[in-house]
C-alpha cells in the first residue's frame, strides 16, 4: 500500500464514519463539573465508535469521491511539490511574521470555543455553552489525533538544515497541528450556525489564514496542511454531527 494510500485512511478515520451512527444522546449543558464530564464522556464514546466503524466504511463510493482526490493531491505533492515550495520561502521576516499571525489565529479560536462556552452557562443559554465546549472538545481530538500521525511519521520539518521532506527522520512536520485544530474549530462553528454566512464563513475563513499561514512560516510542507485541515475538519464535522443537539 503507498504511503499516501496510508496516510489518508488513517486522516480519515474520524470521517468517513459519521454518516453512519444512529442519533444523538440528549445530554445537559456543560456547565457544571459532572454535565461537563457527562457531555467529554459522551463525545469520547461517540468518536471511539467512529474508529471502529472506519473499515467499512472507508471505502464507501460516496466518500471515495471526496476521498480520492485529496490522496492523489498529497500524494503528488509528498513526491514532487513539497520539497521545492519549501525552498521557495528564504525571507526570514515573512517567516516570522506568518508564524506569529498563525499562533495569534489558532489563539483566537481557542479563546473564542471558552468564551463561548463560559458565556453561554453564565448567560444560561445553554445552546452556546454545549457550542463552546463542543468546539473546544473537537480541536482536543484533532489535536490528539494530529501528535499520533507526527509520532508515526517523524517527518522532517522544511526549516530542518538540509530538509527534503523525508519520512521518518526525526521531525513532527506530517500533519499540521494549527490546521487540524484550526479546522475542528472551524467545522463545529459551520454546523452549529449553517444559516448564518458571516458566522459559518468566517470561521472558516480564519482557519484557512491559520492554515495557509504554516506555509510561508516554514512550519510544514503543503501536504503536512491539506491532510491537516482534512483532520481537523473530519473530526469536527462528526463530532458536530452525533453530540450537537
Amino acid at each position: 500500500m503507498s504511503l499516501s494510500v496510508r496516510v489518508y485512511l488513517f486522516v480519515l478515520l474520524v470521517g468517513t464514519s459519521s454518516l453512519n451512527l444512529s442519533a444523538q444522546t440528549p445530554i445537559s449543558a456543560p456547565c457544571g463539573f459532572g454535565s461537563a464530564t457527562q457531555v467529554a464522556t459522551t463525545d469520547t464514546k461517540t468518536l471511539w465508535h467512529g474508529f471502529t466503524g472506519i473499515p467499512r466504511n472507508a471505502i464507501r463510493p460516496h466518500n471515495l469521491a471526496w476521498e480520492l482526490p485529496i490522496a492523489a493531491v498529497t500524494g503528488a505533492l509528498i513526491a514532487q511539490g513539497d520539497s521545492s515550495a519549501a525552498n521557495r520561502i528564504q525571507s526570514k521576516s515573512l517567516q516570522d511574521v506568518s508564524s506569529r499571525w498563525s499562533n495569534i489565529g489558532l489563539a483566537m479560536e481557542l479563546g473564542a470555543g471558552a468564551l463561548t462556552w463560559t458565556g453561554g452557562c453564565v448567560s444560561h443559554r445553554s445552546r452556546a455553552a454545549e457550542t463552546g465546549f463542543t468546539a473546544l472538545g473537537a480541536m482536543a481530538a484533532a489535536g490528539v489525533m494530529d501528535q499520533v500521525l507526527k509520532l508515526g511519521f517523524n517527518r522532517e520539518y522544511p526549516y530542518d538544515p538540509g530538509s527534503t521532506g523525508r519520512f521518518w527522520h526525526g521531525g513532527r512536520s506530517f500533519p499540521s497541528g494549527h490546521s487540524a485544530m484550526s479546522f475542528a474549530f472551524a467545522s463545529v462553528v459551520a454546523h452549529r450556525y449553517p444559516h448564518n454566512p458571516w458566522v459559518k464563513w468566517g470561521a472558516y475563513a480564519l482557519a484557512t489564514g491559520v492554515s495557509l499561514s504554516r506555509y510561508p512560516a516554514k512550519k510544514h510542507f503543503p501536504s503536512d496542511i491539506i491532510i491537516g485541515a482534512t483532520l481537523g475538519y473530519v473530526t469536527g464535522s462528526y463530532v458536530a454531527d452525533h453530540t450537537l443537539r
